[in-house]
């Protein structure tokens, strides 16, 4: 009975020890405008000063080249053809005369009258050259028949596209170019104008050379076959506004 008794009180006195303890996993305080507290600020990061950005290259205009001027060619003088020696006939040599015969003892009966020396043939005092009639004169060679290699193409003014009428002139050119693997093409150039307006005639047949290359090059014909000289004013008396192509090792 007392047993019981002692217990019981034992585990009444345990309780309220444990409720008079604060719990240690109670939840926190409610944060609220007066017990915040602020955060503090951090430094702020040197990052140095930044680098100077670079201007970015002026653009420069290039400035076309001058075409030298062609030298200019000069045919030397046609040396004549050596002439043909005249062929002479072989110098007649005198014949030996011929030798006397022997002496014949002469017999103790009869007595023989002395054999006259036989006649030799005078000896000519000259000699006779037998001359050949002159060669005859040649014949100058003929004229060469094949067709001239050089085709024009005429522009209208200041232009420097191709124009239509030209289609035919260019489907030519292609066909000789593919039919000779050895061809190649000189486009020379001119333009209209005057010694004032040099320097823009020649950029003007510039730009028609180069409309007409690429042209070429698209039907297939590779560019290092052409040849491009922009000549400006064309001082031969030709059209003022064309293009002279001309045929190489075809």
């Amino acid at each position: 009975m007392f047993g019981r008794t002692g217990a019981l009180g034992a585990l009444c006195v345990g309780v309220g020890v444990v409720a008079m303890v604060p719990s240690a996993h109670a939840a926190p305080q409610k944060l609220t405008l007066e017990n915040a507290a602020p955060l503090p600020v951090p430094p702020r990061p040197n990052l140095g000063s930044p680098k100077a950005i670079k201007a970015p290259p002026r653009f420069v205009t290039p400035q076309l080249l001058d075409t030298p001027p062609l030298p200019e060619l000069v045919e030397g003088p046609n040396r004549p053809a050596p002439a043909a020696k005249p062929a002479t006939a072989p110098t007649a040599v005198p014949s030996p005369a011929p030798a006397p015969p022997p002496a014949v003892a002469a017999r103790p009966e009869t007595t023989t009258p002395p054999s006259a020396p036989p006649s030799v043939a005078p000896t000519p005092s000259r000699t006779e050259t037998a001359s050949l009639p002159p060669p005859p004169v040649a014949a100058p060679p003929a004229a060469s028949t094949t067709p001239s290699s050089v085709l024009s193409l005429v522009f209208d003014g200041a232009a420097t596209n191709l124009p239509d009428a030209t289609e035919t002139t260019v489907d030519r050119i292609v066909q000789r170019l593919r039919a000779s693997d050895t061809a190649r093409l000189q486009l020379r150039s001119y333009a209209t104008g005057t010694s004032e307006t040099a320097r823009e005639a020649r950029q003007l047949s510039l730009a028609r050379a180069l409309s007409l290359r690429e042209r070429l090059t698209a039907f297939g014909v590779r560019s290092g076959r052409i040849d491009v000289r922009a000549l400006g004013i064309d001082s031969s008396g030709g059209d003022p506004d064309r293009i002279d192509v001309e045929f190489l090792n075809e």
